[in-house]
């Protein structure tokens, strides 16, 4: 039996070795790469297990899964330099559209494993445009429409897609903050909205993901790995060169999810 179609059966059978194997090492690189950069751990993963077979809302989930310790762990190495009020405004505005985008996800998730997979790929390469082309001088503050803007399309996509972060970094990396005041914000918000978002993908999915989030939840020791890794890279390399080998990389897989249907 092939690897992707036994993942993209992940609910109706049990978890063989080659499941495993393949999530593990697709959580670690995603890791790897959140680690390394401070963000884009679902824009690298999720588009991964969608090609690899994996249903949208589970690969979603899985995300969703591994995102804790991905976020946690750096929130609490960070907590210094959170400014905790400054993140309430943000938190609501993006738990206000999450709901949406769910809703969005189950209605998507009823249709075929490949029409998802192509508008993971247009997902990503609208995200990766968007922040290859838009360059802000950083600045103190920022006129509140964009923060309205920002965290609630990231709300939206983070139920949508599992990939709410982007619209977040754009505006963060908007302010002249210190780096690792900028990452723990972002962190923060990261780690908040993950109970609320598990709890959505339960109440629209239901026990359709539950065998999605057990395989995701036996394979964070490689998302541990991958982290490690990850943080160690990105204090060694240089954060241009980073990002743009990142942003690479999610070019080569959007492309990918969007034409792997017309090459089976």
């Amino acid at each position: 039996m092939q690897v992707t179609r036994g993942l993209s059966d992940l609910l109706s059978m049990e978890f063989t070795l080659a499941h495993y194997a393949v999530v593990s090492l697709i959580l670690l690189a995603s890791s790897v790469v959140q680690g390394a950069v401070g963000f884009a751990a679902g824009l690298f993963g999720i588009p991964l297990l969608v090609l690899c077979g994996v249903k949208f809302p589970d690969a979603v989930a899985i995300s969703l899964v591994a995102a804790a310790p991905q976020n946690i762990i750096p929130t609490w190495q960070l907590r210094r330099d959170i400014d905790f009020r400054r993140a309430l405004k943000p938190i609501l505005i993006r738990f206000a559209t999450l709901p949406v985008g769910v809703a969005v996800l189950w209605f998507i998730g009823r249709g075929s494993n490949d029409s998802a997979g192509q508008i993971v790929g247009v997902i990503v390469l609208a995200i990766v445009a968007v922040q290859r082309l838009w360059r802000v001088e950083p600045q103190p503050r920022l006129h509140p429409v964009w923060e309205w803007l920002a965290f609630g399309l990231a709300g939206f996509l983070l139920g949508l897609s599992g990939m709410g972060g982007p619209p977040m970094v754009l505006w963060v990396l908007a302010h002249d903050w210190p780096m690792n005041q900028a990452r723990g914000f972002l962190y923060f918000i990261f780690s908040v909205g993950l109970i609320p978002q598990g709890l959505l993908m339960w109440l629209f999915f239901g026990n359709e993901v539950t065998g999605a989030m057990l395989l995701s939840a036996a394979a964070l020791p490689a998302v541990l790995v991958g982290l490690w890794l990850g943080l160690a890279i990105g204090r060694a390399a240089p954060d241009r060169a980073l990002r743009n080998v990142s942003l690479n990389i999610l070019i080569l897989i959007a492309i990918s999810a969007i034409i792997a249907p017309y090459l089976r």
